[in-house]
């Protein structure tokens, strides 16, 4: 699969993976907003992003948000406007629940779609 002019070398459409860990019944929104923003961020479409709701015994009404990112960079160049951008997203008027936005950075080389590497080159466990 050839990348466009000036894109990146990936094996398929990147995917932004966020798990969500809060209430259901602020799904819709939180999905709304996270895909929208993380996506702006991040240069991809909003549909490649990926928000996942994982249940927990916490009852509260915080907002916990893990995004998955493929380098550290990304997290030393965008960690800071991500979160500021979702949580503006998500607190509009500066009230309502806490926001944390918490970042896992899985590299490219140690992902796989179908049993195919999905970073550049070829993916190696070495």
């Amino acid at each position: 699969m050839a990348s466009p002019p000036g894109g990146r070398c990936y094996h398929g459409r990147p995917m932004i993976f966020v798990d969500y860990l809060g209430p259901a019944a602020r799904l819709s929104k939180v999905r709304e907003v996270v895909t929208r923003e993380v996506g702006a961020a991040l240069r991809v479409p909003a549909h490649q992003v990926s928000v996942r709701r994982l249940v927990t015994e916490e009852e509260g009404e915080e907002i916990e948000l893990w995004v998955e990112l493929s380098t550290d960079e990304q997290l030393y160049r965008l960690g800071r406007d991500i979160a500021q951008r979702v949580t503006s997203g998500l607190r509009p008027d500066g009230a309502g629940p806490d926001v944390w936005v918490m970042y896992r950075v899985v590299p490219l080389s140690h992902a796989f779609l179908n049993g195919q590497g999905r970073g550049r080159g070829t993916p190696t466990l070495d």
